[in-house]
């Protein structure tokens, strides 16, 4: 019993390939940071835009950033009140998880789920950790938790 006959065919020949430089539109300057204070030093990994405590009640910040600054602010209120070393949380906005909820918490709707990396400092040094936040219907923080990786 013979089976299928496939055919070969000649490889094709082969074509240099020449690289075309990429023609990308001329970046946009970054809006102006202010520099950190003399002696502080940001936690979490170097670049990354992290958002201002004004951007949770500014109309011009969208919704998400709105909620992930007044995410962090609430945080840093809390861990400060808890631990007065801690001097600044970095949240890893680039790997953030920001959901649209439609659950309860107790009577209370939560309305947005925040979740992602978060770097607290603490005199010098910087941990990793879990970060999860819930927010109410108008933005307003009702939970934020931290876990150590």
């Amino acid at each position: 019993m013979a089976g299928p006959a496939f055919a070969q065919q000649p490889p094709a020949p082969q074509v240099p390939v020449q690289q075309v430089p990429a023609q990308l539109p001329p970046a946009e300057d970054p809006p102006a940071q202010q520099p950190p204070a003399a002696g502080h030093v940001s936690p979490g990994p170097a670049g990354g835009t992290q958002p201002a405590p004004s951007a949770a009640t500014s109309p011009e910040v969208d919704p998400d950033m709105q909620r992930v600054a007044a995410c962090k602010a609430d945080a840093l209120k809390n861990l400060k009140q808890a631990s007065p070393s801690i001097e600044d949380i970095y949240i890893d906005i680039d790997g953030l998880t920001i959901a649209q909820a439609e659950g309860k918490l107790g009577d209370t709707e939560v309305k947005g789920v925040i979740m992602g990396e978060a770097y607290i400092q603490r005199d010098r040094s910087d941990t990793a950790n879990r970060f999860l936040c819930l927010t109410d219907a108008k933005g307003e923080v009702l939970f934020t938790f931290f876990t150590e990786r």
